[in-house]
């Protein structure tokens, strides 16, 4: 299905075609492992995720290439101060983001390289960029050598930021301006430090990659020298993605990539968020307390491209969105068909199923899918109750399984999903203690007062069930069922 995508190299929405038709060469920048994600990290981390399964819903075949940055100045740093060496520290935390990733019911990538198994390619690049004149070295301690890129020589350099060169911010990520040629250059490979305590044999003497070339060299080693899609956040567009198109076009003599995506930024405010949030929220406490299936919701409630105001409204929008899709699923797995005529419902169904595709195709519009599917949801509770076809719970059913595999907002098991969801309603209103048997307890008095009509012992159990903010819901086959407020 023909896609659009708005191409930030060219600053326009475009139609997205793929080198090898229906095959999509797609890397996303991933994390950098020295401690646990944020819900900032998990934002571009379910972006990514989101194009992965759309582009595989709309019936491409995706390679999908998503790093964990494993060498890095933050990392060393806090293994030196464990005391233990950066590998193991960087190790523990590439497991710990993994776990994070399950939470948020991500797809697994292709492949998930690390720089630490690709430095062969990286010194091999850098090695190229040397060769056709981009790289130049400077002499420094022991006979070892710092690496430079040249940054004036790349006659396209800004064409991804749009950012001219003689208004650079200088000296990012550079130790040392003393022997650059220019001060945009910036650094290939640095030479190692007797502290950092994990460094690699090179031409030019032990030392460790700069950060740009890391995401170049694993590109061309598991996508090839051109790719068609390559992913980060807003703040990766300079000068990370500005020196990988540098970088790679400069050693491969090629274009890098034809369409770059980037997602906005959670925007937290400047005061701090109420309750037990505060303004830095790992994804790991999010988690315990209201699931990565609301963290999800919220992450993907508005388009990648727009800002995201982390609020509590925003969290009690994503876990009433949940709720209400898992509640459906609940109702649909449990729906038993009626022999009646809704032809014309099934059609309204197949003709929704085609308007979610649609919104996909359009720059992937998650909200925009998920109004129509709302509205499938909106038409399958009225129907309900006066009966459905085999063949309508047949389109619902397809309509769930796109939804599914396009955004991963729909899981296989909607009990599990809601006793989490009522948990989530506990924390998010601060009610506290362990009140689940009392609120049982006092729900099956309710329903023996009611049945004997002891309205006086209802009201009693209604104001402390208030009390305990629990809405209660009276179902038209008789049960009970309740949620916190």
């Amino acid at each position: 299905m023909e896609i659009k995508l708005f191409n930030n190299l060219t600053r326009q929405k475009e139609t997205f075609k793929p080198i090898s038709p229906n095959e999509v060469k797609f890397y996303s920048c991933g994390p950098t492992t020295y401690n646990f994600l944020h819900v900032g990290n998990a934002r571009a981390a379910v972006v990514a995720d989101l194009f992965h399964r759309s582009l595989k819903a709309l019936g491409y075949n995706v390679k999908f290439v998503r790093n964990f940055t494993d060498v890095d100045d933050k990392i060393l740093e806090a293994a030196r101060v464990r005391g233990i060496h950066p590998k193991e520290h960087a190790d523990e935390f590439i497991r710990e983001c993994l776990v994070d990733y399950d939470y948020l019911g991500m797809l697994p990538a292709s492949v998930m390289p690390t720089v630490s198994e690709t430095m062969p390619e990286i010194i091999s690049m850098i090695e190229d960029l040397i060769k056709n004149g981009y790289g130049y070295t400077v002499p420094k301690e022991n006979e070892s050598f710092e690496v430079l890129y040249n940054v004036p020589m790349f006659k396209d350099y800004g064409k991804l930021s749009k950012v001219q060169l003689d208004s650079l911010q200088h000296g990012i990520r550079v130790e040392s301006d003393a022997n650059k040629k220019n001060p945009s250059d910036f650094v290939l490979w640095k030479p190692a430090k007797p502290e950092e305590g994990w460094s690699w044999d090179s031409p030019w003497g032990k030392g460790r990659p700069g950060w740009h070339i890391e995401c170049s060299a694993m590109a061309k080693k598991h996508l090839g020298k051109t790719i068609d899609l390559h992913h980060g956040g807003v703040d990766l567009i300079f000068p990370h993605h500005e020196n990988e198109i540098a970088q790679s076009e400069a050693a491969n003599g090629c274009p890098f990539c034809h369409n770059w995506a980037h997602n906005e930024f959670l925007n937290f405010g400047s005061e701090k968020m109420s309750k037990s949030l505060g303004n830095v929220v790992t994804i790991r406490d999010f988690v315990k307390n209201y699931s990565g299936h609301v963290l999800r919701q919220i992450l993907l409630s508005v388009h990648y491209r727009s800002k995201l105001d982390w609020t509590d409204e925003a969290i009690t929008k994503g876990i009433g969105e949940v709720e209400r899709i898992h509640e459906f699923t609940a109702s649909l797995e449990a729906v038993k068909p009626q022999a009646v005529n809704d032809a014309n419902e099934v059609e309204k169904v197949n003709k929704s199923i085609e308007a979610i595709k649609n919104e996909l195709a359009n720059d992937f519009n998650v909200p925009g899918a998920l109004g129509v599917f709302f509205g499938v949801i909106k038409d399958f509770n009225r129907l309900e109750k006066l009966g459905v076809s085999s063949d309508y719970i047949k389109a619902v059913n397809a309509c769930v399984e796109l939804v599914k595999l396009a955004t991963g907002l729909v899981h296989d098991n909607p009990k599990k999903i809601l006793a989490e969801i009522n948990l989530a309603r506990k924390n998010l209103t601060g009610v506290s203690g362990n009140n689940e048997a009392e609120i049982e307890k006092l729900l099956v008095e309710r329903t023996q007062a009611r049945a004997t009509k002891n309205w006086g012992r209802s009201d009693e159990i209604r104001n402390r069930l208030t009390e305990l903010g629990v809405v209660v819901k009276d179902n038209p086959d008789g049960s009970v069922t309740w949620s916190y407020k």
